[in-house]
């Protein structure tokens, strides 16, 4: 690995901790160099921080476009589940949990910006995708009749919930079974028929 993404990763797992309150020094001492020696590599911590974050939304984005390719030949339900659980999993790495959740914390606001900005495009296709796989649930009969995309968006703000109950509990060791049993209440929810 060389020096420079050596320092991104060290300044990932310093800003899950500290968000944007990371030193230079602390990052230059995670890696082993003098802090004048991070300026030979980046122009300043909003660059690190800046391409940190952008390789981390690079990162998580990647891995959802593979799950949601695998997910679009399954059944409404399945594919709803298949990704639920798929982002419980990669947020049950809590570095990473608290990472994205001080994104919108960052202090420096053009910098805040763009990373926000960053995110709501790539969510923006997810949510695009997530619209079809509904519609497709809808159209097959497997969600109840007069269904309004509502119960869509209660998906959204549902994963949100676990994610937050997952950085308020880390220690909880059901949580997985609690993600699980929330995901089928919510499907009882908006289903055709219990199955």
């Amino acid at each position: 690995m060389d020096k420079k993404q050596e320092i991104l990763e060290a300044a990932f797992e310093l800003f899950s901790k500290k968000g944007d309150h990371l030193s230079m020094s602390e990052l230059a001492g995670a890696v082993g160099i003098k802090t004048p020696s991070l300026y030979s590599h980046f122009s300043g911590k909003d660059q690190i921080l800046e391409l940190m974050v952008h390789e981390e939304i690079g990162r998580y984005f990647d891995c959802l476009d593979t799950e949601i390719q695998a997910a679009e030949s399954m059944s409404c339900k399945d594919a709803m589940k298949s990704l639920y659980l798929f982002v419980m999993a990669y947020f049950s790495d809590l570095r990473r949990l608290r990472f994205w959740r001080l994104i919108p914390l960052i202090s420096n606001e053009a910098l805040r910006v763009k990373c926000s900005s960053l995110i709501a495009r790539q969510d923006e296709i997810y949510n695009k995708r997530m619209r079809r796989c509904f519609q497709k649930g809808v159209e097959s009969g497997e969600l109840r009749p007069g269904i309004s995309e509502n119960a869509l968006y209660l998906y959204l703000v549902m994963i949100q919930g676990i994610l937050d109950g997952m950085l308020l509990y880390p220690k909880n060791t059901g949580e997985s079974k609690l993600a699980e049993n929330v995901f089928e209440a919510y499907w009882e929810s908006v289903c055709a028929t219990s199955r």
